[in-house]
């Protein structure tokens, strides 16, 4: 009973879904789904946040999201919300154990975690920079080179850590690698660490497009191929230059 009561904050995303459908445009949908998982989610992020850090929640500012099995906001203009759909909190506590491991190695910062009990979320301290449509994009192109070598830099940083000293590589391949096609890897010479979903929205800049964060470390693998995060990194930026 009680592992069905758990379960219940999937009904937002549902709710929200079915109603989405019946607002024209694309970016229509995504806003009202995401006002609907809001306002939904209200009570459990205000007593989550209340409990976590001693203070009321005064204001929650969606961020958007393509995806439809989860919701970000930005509560108090200070705390980073993400709520899974289909992410339980084993999982979840496995990331968090990760961070805590890949953290000091890496050139950028990572969100510093806190999970939830009863609904699969983490909440992080307010990471410093803007994602990049906060910038012109004029001069994003005109840095478009200062902007990937730091990126790659990063991707560099995370692929030399060794992925056989990871405490516990066993809770690392079962709990984040449950839905990838390569879940079953051996650890071997050939692996690396891949964040497997670096799009325009999950590196944040400075004033002067120095990256000095990254978010969305949910996809986080061991992979056999040192090429995967770049390609994807590629392709993504491919994507966001292509981008009205």
């Amino acid at each position: 009973m009680i592992k069905k009561l758990h379960n219940l904050y999937k009904i937002p995303f549902y709710i929200g879904g079915v109603v989405s459908w019946f607002v024209f445009g694309r970016y229509n949908r995504r806003r009202v789904r995401g006002n609907i998982n809001v306002l939904l989610y209200h009570f459990q992020i205000a007593k989550f946040i209340k409990q976590t850090y001693g203070e009321k929640t005064k204001k929650i500012r969606l961020v958007r999201q393509v995806s439809m099995n989860r919701m970000t906001c930005i509560v108090n203009d200070r705390y980073y919300v993400k709520i899974f759909r289909d992410v339980n909190v084993s999982q979840l506590n496995n990331f968090k154990f990760l961070l805590d491991f890949i953290q000091p190695h890496l050139s950028v910062l990572i969100p510093k975690i806190f999970v939830a009990q009863n609904i699969p979320m983490y909440v992080a301290d307010k990471l410093p920079g803007k994602v990049l449509r906060d910038f012109d994009k004029k001069l994003i192109m005109k840095n478009e080179t200062k902007i990937k070598k730091q990126i790659i830099k990063m991707i560099d940083d995370m692929q030399n850590i060794s992925v056989k000293k990871i405490p516990e590589p066993e809770r690392f391949l079962s709990g984040l690698q449950e839905k990838q096609n390569h879940k079953n890897i051996k650890i071997d010479d050939r692996c690396v660490l891949a964040h497997q979903d670096l799009n325009a929205s999950n590196f944040l800049l400075d004033d002067k497009l120095n990256l000095v964060s990254v978010v969305d470390w949910d996809s986080l693998s061991i992979v056999p191929n040192r090429n995967i995060d770049r390609q994807g990194f590629e392709k993504l930026w491919t994507i966001y230059k292509n981008s009205n």
